[in-house]
C-alpha cells in the first residue's frame, strides 16, 4: 500500500495543492496487531470519504495529495516534538482515539514509535513540501488547502481556519467564506478550528498561503449521529448535492484568486 495518492491536475495547473492528511483508512498488519482490540471499533472521526467528494479538484486545476493510512498509524497534521507518543491531540503516534479509547495496553517501544515516524510520517511531508516547493518555484506563489471534515465542533456546515488571520490573506479566506456561503454551506472562521500543524508548519515557507476548511460530517453524509464504526454509505443524494455546491465554490473561488475564466 503506498503511502499517498497524488492527483494531477487535468487541465491547466494553478498553484495550489490541496492535502486530505486524514482521510486514509488503511491500517498494516503490524500496527494492527499491536492494537489490544478490533480495531474497526477504534477508528472514529476519521474525515470520511473526503478523497470522493473532492475528487473534481484536479478539473479545476489543483493538485491533490491525499493520505492513504490511517490518522491511528501516524498522525500527519501534528508536529515532529514531543510527546511523540501520547495525547491524540497533540502526538505524532496517538496513545488513543480521539474519544479516548486506548491503543494499546502496554505502550510502543521507543524503536517502534521512530520505526513508524520514519516509515509513514516523513516520507508524506517531504513529498508534500517538494510539490510546494516547485509550485514557488514555477508560480513565485503557492497556496495549500488543508482538508478536514468533523462532527464534535461549530455548529456551522463549514469552518475555515487560518490561524486567526496569520496563514493567508484576507483574500483568498474571503473568496472561500463568499463563494461557499453562495452555494449555502453555514461558514465561520477561526472557531474551535483555527489550523493545525500543516497549515501552520508550511504558511511559515516563503510565498506560500494556508487555509484549513473543515467540513461537518451531516453537511455531506447521511446520519446525524455517527459511532466509532467505519461509515461506509457514501454515495446518497446529499454527498452527491454537497459534491456539486463545492464543485461550484472552489471554481469560483479559484476564478476569484487567478481569473481564470
Amino acid at each position: 500500500m503506498r503511502l499517498y495518492n497524488i492527483l494531477i491536475p487535468t487541465v491547466k495547473k494553478l498553484p495550489v495543492i490541496a492535502d486530505l492528511p486524514h482521510s486514509g483508512t488503511y491500517i498494516p498488519p503490524k500496527v494492527r496487531k499491536q492494537f489490544h482490540r478490533d480495531p474497526a471499533t477504534c477508528l472514529p472521526n476519521l474525515d470520511w470519504h473526503l478523497e470522493k467528494l473532492y475528487d473534481f479538484l484536479p478539473d479545476l486545476g489543483i493538485t491533490v495529495m491525499q493520505a492513504t493510512h490511517s490518522r491511528y498509524v501516524v498522525n500527519l497534521n501534528r508536529s515532529l516534538r514531543p510527546p511523540l507518543f501520547g495525547p491524540e491531540k497533540s502526538s505524532i503516534v496517538p496513545r488513543h482515539d480521539t474519544r479516548g479509547s486506548i491503543f494499546y495496553e502496554g505502550g510502543l517501544m521507543e524503536s517502534e514509535i521512530e520505526e513508524r515516524i520514519n516509515k509513514y510520517y516523513l516520507p508524506y511531508h517531504r513529498r508534500l513540501t517538494g510539490i510546494v516547493s516547485q509550485l514557488v518555484k514555477e508560480f513565485n506563489q503557492a497556496y495549500l488547502i488543508d482538508l478536514h471534515s468533523f462532527i464534535l465542533g461549530p455548529v456551522a456546515d463549514i469552518c475555515l481556519g487560518d490561524v486567526n488571520g496569520t496563514t493567508c490573506s484576507e483574500k483568498m479566506i474571503g473568496c472561500f467564506e463568499e463563494a461557499l456561503q453562495k452555494h449555502e454551506f453555514s461558514v465561520v472562521k477561526n472557531d474551535m478550528w483555527t489550523g493545525g500543524y500543516i497549515t501552520r508548519h508550511y504558511a511559515s515557507i516563503k510565498n506560500i498561503e494556508t487555509l484549513q476548511i473543515e467540513l461537518k460530517f451531516p453537511a455531506y453524509l447521511e446520519g446525524e449521529e455517527y459511532t466509532e464504526k467505519e461509515i461506509t454509505e457514501w454515495n446518497s443524494a446529499r454527498f452527491r448535492n454537497a459534491r456539486q455546491r463545492l464543485k461550484k465554490a472552489f471554481g469560483e473561488v479559484m476564478n476569484c484568486l487567478f481569473d481564470v475564466n
